[in-house]
């Protein structure tokens, strides 16, 4: 508890009735430094007495934050107590910027109230949220009081995502592809992967009739399709070749990717130069784990764009390759074209373009996502008649 700017000038103000009255003999002045106290002593007891019971929620929506996306708190507080709560502020601390402030009226005995604020997702990254505090006075506003509601909390903001098109691997197959189950329910091949309702058309001899019985209504074996190529995409760590927006562009770029081949319906692989080993991504929590990692990825002092390229070109022959890079090197060209013979099509997509070693037919990326989209479709809607 401590005293409110008010109640500094009234503590003042007493102070120096008390001084004057005594040094002229005046009487009022007395009196008056005796109101002034009164006030002040009224003011600490009410504040000091004050007891809060409240349940406080605090939700970030959407879940999943997207950098510059909107994004928003939620608070909720129910009152718990058999008194209705004072006039509140609340205060909950942001990451970066001033804190959340909200003037939250009386709530009564079982009644909740809800508030909301916008939260900054500029970057991608943790962004810490709190501590949240409530913050009561006396009536007279003499005295302030704080109290912590909720710890801080540590939310993670993720990397921009551009709706592009699905991205499908062409010719030169992956010689494990074949061996991945596809991740979408199909209707032919031999093997046995779900169960659905039976609907008008389906084959009787698709009928699964133990669980049939079971259920008491006809259910259908549903069956997969095996993979038939490879989509790898390869983010360029390397710090030399980025600013800062560039390299915010470039893990969008990558993850934006990812997805377009998840929809593709091919075996999805994600490698980082500087990392010590690949990630294949077979189901969807495996691509969420991947946006987990990018959401928090920071570019490396010491790797090697080309020299990773090499490496993953002896993993497997097949697919397409998509490398996301920032100014690209006098040796990436030849290191494309050696990668080809691995490869059955290679997109790079450049995250500052416009320099002397941009390599042809590449998808550039500087800064709009519609404009990224736009080209992106433009350059990959000829990979789907190479299958």
């Amino acid at each position: 508890m401590r005293l409110s700017r008010a109640g500094v000038a009234l503590a003042v103000v007493a102070i120096a009735s008390f001084a004057i009255g005594r040094t002229f003999g005046a009487l009022e002045l007395f009196i008056l430094g005796a109101m002034c106290l009164i006030a002040l002593l009224l003011g600490v007891l009410y504040t000091s007495t004050v007891r809060l019971d409240l349940s406080v929620g605090r939700t970030a929506t959407p879940i999943r934050l997207r950098a510059g996306s909107p994004a928003r708190i939620d608070l909720s507080l129910q009152n718990n107590g058999r008194r209705s709560t004072p006039v509140l502020e609340l205060q909950d601390q942001v990451q970066g910027t001033k804190a959340a402030t909200v003037m939250l009226a009386p709530i009564r005995p079982g009644e909740e109230t809800k508030v909301a604020y916008r939260l900054p997702t500029r970057r991608r990254g943790e962004l810490v949220v709190g501590p949240l505090d409530l913050a009561l006075g006396d009536p007279l506003g003499l005295t302030r009081s704080l109290v912590r509601a909720s710890q801080e909390v540590v939310l993670v903001v993720h990397a921009q995502l551009v709706d592009l098109g699905a991205l499908r691997a062409i010719a030169g197959r992956d010689p494990t592809a074949d061996q991945q189950p596809r991740r979408t329910l199909a209707t032919g091949g031999d093997e046995f992967f779900a169960l659905r309702p039976y609907v008008l058309g389906d084959e009787l001899r698709r009928v699964h009739w133990p669980a049939t019985a079971k259920m008491g209504d006809l259910v259908v074996k549903q069956q997969e399709r095996p993979r038939t190529g490879r989509v790898t995409v390869l983010l360029d760590r390397t710090s030399s070749v980025y600013d800062e927006e560039g390299f915010e562009r470039a893990v969008s770029a990558a993850l934006s990717a990812l997805h377009a081949g998840w929809r593709g319906e091919d075996a999805l692989r994600y490698v980082a130069t500087g990392a010590a080993r690949y990630t294949d991504i077979r189901s969807r929590m495996e691509l969420d784990t991947v946006d987990e990692q990018l959401a928090t990825v920071r570019w490396a002092e010491r790797s090697s764009l080309v020299r990773t390229i090499d490496e993953i070109s002896r993993l497997g022959h097949g697919g397409t390759l998509v490398l996301v890079t920032g100014r690209p090197t006098q040796d990436l060209a030849p290191g494309i074209e050696r990668a080809r013979r691995s490869f059955g099509e290679i997109v790079p997509v450049i995250c500052h373009p416009g320099g002397p070693n941009d390599p042809g037919n590449s998808v550039t990326h500087g800064g709009e996502g519609g404009d990224f989209a736009t080209r992106w479709a433009q350059r990959t809607s000829k990979i789907g008649g190479r299958r």
